[in-house]
């Protein structure tokens, strides 16, 4: 008799193992850190593809996306999807019993509440031009189904509703923020996904916690998630080794180290393009770059070899084509050519220069920043400027915030300023969302470009449903991208992320700023 207590209690104690969610079993913690948030917003219409880290556990997107990049209809609210045959009515058939995190039930009307939401004028996502010039309608005929109703015959709609692009296919809660306003949403955001938001310090972390059971991942993991803003990278490594960190990103110069210690290193093969790009003014390119010598000259200027060694440890190959993405290479049938490739050549970069009556050089503006994925970007700002003062081009490096650069760069507030970006590499669908928006002169974010060309080869594209004439169309348009020198493609970077010596599998994948954490969070 006096041993039933004690079996009483481990009955009790195996039960409650039983019921407890999994983070009760486990470490209830995954933390991540960053060395940007970019604009640390959390209103996927106020920011777009950077802010996706964070977001894509707080929202579900209308189409998911498969670790690789895929549209997928086992990871987004609608379940299935199907096109008219003329390629203008896509259909989506959307999960039921879905609920926000307020407890209101997921519906049609909060699809095309979002979308509109997302194409509206105050949307600053990538995409909200794009779609607002693509989409005719958003019908719901019934609360599990909706259907998008496009101007002209396309294939792009479900990539661009996706995970692997933007935040365009996010879906929020129509009746709380109409209820509640935008402001009330951007600092207390609801969404679908499954971890809820808890808390934001600005410049510090931002913080979620569980939902019990999720569609998308089921019990998670973890009870909570973090991610932490920490720009620097020593302090960053040294959260790495005390475990106070599970994910990190870090330099590529530190990954041997890194390695020799025992510490995972998941690393993202071509993962970005960094491309280097002169700000428009209002009416179009800026002196002195509207002269195409002085773009080539810049180019030649550059030792991609070097830079892909000393700045970026190894792991980058040179890059030639302005805005190419050599995931999309293979999807369309491109292939650069040796003489396409840019030739280290200060003493030819000169002569063009002279050529274009600058052979005393110029000045310019570099803003220096850093981006996540991208924790090189201050070191990479000053070694291009290296490069250019040695063909006698002076340039004043000004560090800066990326939110407060991004601002400028779309309100054209600095023409002729010198930027870059780390761009995500992605397939045909991507690379024609991305050279949309940053190479297509009527686009809000247009850059670098400014050719009469590439605008009407890209208009075609969007209307375009045959796959022939799309790649022939694609092809053409990278070749005059390198052929008018629109910008400087630098270099293709394998982006590392170290991990904990305990975190156990995971596959990142290989989708735009997103580390693919579902893996991670599921059971």
């Amino acid at each position: 008799m006096k041993s039933t207590p004690r079996i009483i209690t481990m009955s009790l104690l195996a039960l409650a193992a039983v019921a407890a969610p999994a983070w009760a079993q486990a470490k209830s913690e995954l933390t991540i850190a960053l060395s940007s948030f970019s604009a640390e917003t959390v209103d996927p219409a106020l920011q777009g593809h950077n802010v996706k880290y964070y977001l894509s556990l707080m929202f579900d997107y209308l189409v998911g996306t498969t670790p690789d990049g895929q549209p997928s209809q086992a990871g987004g609210l609608a379940s299935k999807w199907e096109n008219s045959a003329d390629h203008k009515r896509w259909t989506f058939h959307l999960r039921k019993g879905v609920k926000f995190h307020d407890g209101t039930e997921m519906t049609s009307d909060d699809v095309k509440f979002s979308l509109q939401r997302a194409m509206s004028k105050r949307s600053t996502t990538g995409y909200a031009g794009p779609l607002r010039t693509l989409i005719a309608d958003i019908e719901t005929p019934t609360p599990d189904r909706v259907v998008i109703v496009t101007r002209d015959p396309t294939l792009i709609i479900p990539t661009y509703l996706s995970r692997s692009l933007s935040t365009e296919g996010m879906v929020l809660p129509k009746k709380y923020i109409e209820t509640n306003g935008d402001d009330v949403f951007a600092r207390k955001p609801v969404g679908t996904g499954p971890y809820k938001f808890v808390e934001q310090v600005v410049g510090s972390h931002i913080k979620m916690t569980a939902v019990d059971n999720h569609w998308r991942i089921g019990m998670p993991k973890y009870k909570n998630v973090t991610f932490k803003l920490v720009p620097e990278e020593t302090t960053r490594i040294a959260l790495l080794r005390r475990g106070e960190v599970d994910v990190a990103d870090v330099s590529r110069e530190r990954v041997k180290e890194l390695e020799k210690e025992g510490f995972p290193v998941h690393m993202r093969k071509e993962e970005a393009l960094i491309h280097v790009w002169w700000i428009l003014g209002p009416d179009g390119r800026t002196p002195p770059t509207n002269d195409k010598r002085v773009r080539e000259a810049l180019n030649h200027a550059i030792d991609r070899n070097e830079i892909a060694q000393s700045i970026f440890g190894g792991y980058a190959e040179p890059a030639a084509i302005p805005m190419g993405l050599t995931w999309s290479f293979k999807d369309v049938g491109f292939k650069v050519t040796p003489d396409m490739a840019y030739a280290y050549d200060p003493a030819r970069a000169k002569k063009l220069l002279a050529d274009a009556g600058l052979a005393g050089g110029f000045t310019q503006d570099i803003y220096a920043f850093q981006l996540p994925g991208f924790p090189e970007g201050k070191a990479f700002a000053e070694a291009m400027a290296g490069y250019w003062e040695k063909i006698g081009v002076k340039s004043r490096l000004i560090p800066v915030d990326y939110p407060a650069f991004r601002k400028m760069w779309v309100d054209r507030k600095a023409p002729g300023a010198v930027g870059y970006y780390n761009v995500a590499n992605r397939d045909w669908i991507g690379a024609y969302a991305f050279l949309e928006k940053q190479g297509y002169t009527p686009s809000k974010l247009n850059d670098t470009v400014n050719d009469p060309e590439v605008d009407g080869m890209l208009a075609q594209v969007l209307r375009q449903t045959d796959r022939d004439k799309i790649n022939a169309l694609m092809r053409n348009v990278y070749t005059r991208l390198r052929s008018e020198h629109h910008g400087v493609p630098v270099v293709f970077v394998h982006s590392p992320y170290a991990a904990s010596k305990t975190l156990g599998k995971w596959n990142p994948g290989s989708v735009m700023y997103d580390l693919f954490l579902d893996e991670l969070a599921r059971k």
